[in-house]
């Protein structure tokens, strides 16, 4: 049974998530299982991350085994920065990697064009890939890419990046003006192409102190969900526990975060319209760990949230390509299962 599946797209629009949580009628899981996905169809991580229909048929060959509540795109942070003119690296059986960050200067980041996503071959295929999926199922649609802070990080490095947030201030809001730009062009295509909710991943805004983050990632979060116009999930990797409040401030409705995050102490200090989202550990529970634990730890999760209805069972981070499909399968039967 997949509740969400029978409300009408165009109404999802509208919805917060909070809503759409609640009208499932019971606990739901969205796991972030692209790259699983990939491996369950046989098929490797660079010719999905190229070929928008290969990408659609692998993922809705894993909504139908597994039976997801969403309709959700493979995660893939480097699509903006290649676009922008960094190298990356695509494996057959690994996440794909930013190879070199070479924007060393102003004047490297005043000789930036904002690239066009009907016209960069892995954003088009991404947008392929979303309108294949959102023509073919009745669920929400989620997809995703870059947020502000991590695109600029991508292009100077991470290191430098937050040392300009104290050292070259002016600097930096204009490169975060650049991506800005880069992700709401992105990010408003995925939309037009019919994903109903917008995943924006910042992992590197983890590095930042409140303040910084509010100055340099915040600001321009918000914005970035201000001008796509749906209902927008934030994920932070590690432990983004000091910048929860901020994290809100961004009028994202749901925030998804790493298992480093206690979710029953953030749940005390966001709003409760805001959907919680996660958090069992990618690696020492899905990746490493036996069904078995794998129940065991869904069903604590679970206890420990059942106070609170804005909460969405999902994995920390993405998931491996090597996670075994059996521990997918636990984790989506034990949240089915509970009561």
């Amino acid at each position: 049974m997949r509740p969400l599946g029978l409300i009408a797209m165009p109404f999802v629009r509208h919805m917060s998530l909070g809503t759409l949580a609640r009208l499932s009628g019971r606990r739901i899981c969205i796991p972030s299982a692209g790259y699983p996905a990939i491996a369950l169809t046989g098929t490797n991580v660079c010719d999905n991350l190229r070929d928008g229909k290969l990408m659609y048929e692998t993922l809705a060959t894993a909504i139908d085994t597994f039976g997801l509540e969403a309709d959700g795109t493979v995660s893939d942070l480097t699509i903006e920065p290649e676009a922008c003119g960094c190298r990356v690296r695509l494996p057959d059986a690994d996440t794909p990697c930013v190879l070199d960050h070479p924007f060393t200067s102003e004047t490297d980041v005043a000789e930036l064009k904002i690239p066009d996503p009907l016209k960069q071959p892995r954003m088009l295929a991404m947008i392929d890939a979303v309108s294949r999926l959102s023509n073919r199922f009745t669920l929400p649609t989620v997809a995703g890419g870059s947020g502000p802070f991590t695109l600029a990080a991508e292009l100077l490095g991470a290191s430098d990046a937050a040392m300009f947030t104290i050292t070259e201030k002016d600097f930096m809001h204009r490169l975060m003006r650049y991506c800005t730009d880069v992700c709401v062009a992105y990010l408003t295509a995925l939309r037009d192409a019919g994903a109903e909710i917008v995943l924006i991943g910042e992992p590197t805004a983890s590095i930042l102190s409140p303040a910084a983050y509010r100055e340099f990632s915040g600001h321009y979060t918000a914005e970035l969900i201000s001008a796509v116009g749906r209902p927008a999930i934030l994920h932070i990797c590690g432990d983004a526990g000091h910048l929860l409040e901020a994290m809100c401030e961004t009028g994202a409705q749901g925030l998804s975060l790493d298992s480093a995050v206690d979710l029953t102490t953030a749940a005390g200090r966001v709003p409760g319209n805001v959907v919680l989202i996660g958090n069992l550990d990618t690696v020492s529970v899905l990746l490493e760990g036996t069904p078995e634990l794998v129940r065991e730890k869904t069903a604590d999760l679970l206890e420990s949230m059942r106070p609170y209805p804005n909460f969405v069972v999902s994995s920390g981070c993405d998931l491996s390509y090597a996670t075994p499909v059996e521990n997918i399968v636990a984790m989506l039967e034990t949240v089915r299962e509970f009561r």
